[in-house]
């Protein structure tokens, strides 16, 4: 078993993971490709070749192509206002961009935070396109980050100018012209024998996930369903002009910007951002039907690794970036540091301080990255994870002064690092430019 296997084995044990799929990807070239246990419990059908899995919100980065497809066609503008597509939306949407729907800086909640009995009771694209209009906006459209469900709206701008389902589209324009030829939209009229069963662990056993209706299945926020050979073909699709135009391909690993100036963390279905004082470009997906999936790009080493697996929270992040620590070589736990005198007291406070207002949610929904970039976390996350804080340590920094790495518009010239005592312990990178300015905060640990 060489070291790849080992980590990935060990995770699986861990994790309770029935089956799980796995490629890595080093400057272009497959390095590694695996499959690990089942398909089906019950039948004991390996993972293979042939096995395909639900991606869930990895299906975002899909759509937000297909919508980049569409702007190099001509026929809208990520500028666009919803409004010029979709009719009778309440007043306070009609400002809302397309853009903001890719880049979840529109104000609209994530509605997959309901309970499984919403989507029964809204079992069609209209009743869930009304649900949504029913609850106000988090923030006015362009001035806060939130993750939200606004691809849902996507595939219907997708059906309104194009006068075919997304999921022909998506077909036709990507999945044909790629070569996917396991790649579908969920169709409950015709589902793949090879579909993976998807599973939860409770009480020390695994069980079926959740059933949740056909139509919120096929959404074009989580509706795609593939295999990991057409995952590493899409991946490796986006190193090149075979599927898009350089302009649009740019603009899919683009942070966004607020309309006050500030940053935040994600691009066209991508999130972006510091983890390990480097560049990374990642997406997750998580669906209550029993799959996890993660697909995360490392620039600087030319790694990029894909993971599907048929267990809801798999916690596939600590398996990804364990593997990552074999072909970048710094690229280690920050809390192995060894702790260093810190000299700085005045910067410990400081951070200090905005670790504790993020404890007691001092910032709201809209306000919060008008504050900090902090990687994607919303208030509630913060203030769940820090809940009980009681004090941050200096433990290391990093001077970045002669190789800068630049994101959401700046250099980054240091690096800190800080433990922060809670309920639980966690770690923490904070990078500033040339100037002191803090840039990004990102849990690390």
């Amino acid at each position: 078993m060489d070291k790849i296997d080992s980590i990935v084995s060990s995770h699986i044990s861990l994790k309770h993971i029935p089956g799980l799929a796995l490629a890595i990807i080093k400057n272009g070239n497959i390095e590694k490709k695996s499959y690990y246990g089942l398909a089906d419990l019950e039948s004991r059908t390996p993972v293979d070749s042939n096995t395909v899995f639900e991606i869930a919100s990895m299906t975002k980065q899909i759509t937000c192509a297909g919508i980049l497809l569409l702007q190099e066609d001509g026929l809208l503008s990520t500028s666009d206002k919803l409004s010029t597509y979709l009719q009778d939306l309440p007043a306070a949407w009609k400002e809302i961009t397309i853009e903001q729907l890719m880049n979840h800086t529109s104000g609209l909640r994530d509605d997959w935070d309901e309970p499984t009995p919403y989507f029964f009771a809204n079992n069609t694209d209209r009743k869930l396109s009304i649900a949504q209009q029913e609850y106000p906006l988090l923030f006015p459209p362009g001035e806060g980050f939130q993750y939200s469900s606004g691809p849902f709206f996507l595939g219907l701008v997708i059906e309104k100018i194009t006068g075919t389902h997304y999921a022909h589209f998506l077909k036709k324009r990507i999945f044909e012209k790629l070569k996917m030829s396991d790649t579908y939209v969920y169709d409950s009229t015709s589902i793949p024998k090879t579909l993976a069963t998807g599973y939860r662990w409770n009480r020390e056993k695994h069980e079926a996930g959740s059933t949740i209706p056909a139509t919120a299945l096929s959404r074009a926020d989580v509706g795609v369903i593939t295999t990991l050979s057409d995952m590493i073909k899409w991946s490796l699709a986006l190193n090149d002009n075979r599927l898009l135009n350089s302009e649009s391909l740019k603009s899919l690993f683009t942070p966004g910007r607020l309309k006050t100036g500030h940053s935040i963390p994600y691009g066209f279905g991508w999130y972006i951002y510091f983890f390990r004082d480097q560049l990374i470009f990642e997406h997750g997906g998580a669906f209550r039907t029993g799959f996890n999936s993660r697909i995360s790009r490392f620039p600087d080493a030319g790694v990029e690794i894909i993971l599907l697996c048929n267990k809801w929270r798999a916690e596939l992040s600590d398996l990804t970036y364990a593997l990552a620590s074999l072909y970048e070589p710094g690229f280690r736990r920050i809390s192995e540091i060894n702790k260093q005198n810190t000299g700085r007291e005045k910067r410990d406070r400081v951070i200090s301080g905005l670790f504790y207002d993020l404890s007691v949610k001092k910032f709201s929904m809209g306000k919060l990255y008008q504050q900090v970039n902090v990687s994607g976390f919303d208030s509630n996350e913060l203030s769940e994870l820090l809940k009980g804080f009681k004090g941050v340590e200096f433990i290391g920094a990093k001077a970045r002064a002669s190789d800068p790495v630049r994101i959401y518009g700046s250099n980054i010239h240091e690096i800190l690092y800080y433990k922060v005592t809670a309920d639980n312990t966690t770690y923490w990178s904070l990078a500033y430019d040339d100037k002191g300015t803090l840039i990004s905060v990102n849990l690390e640990d």
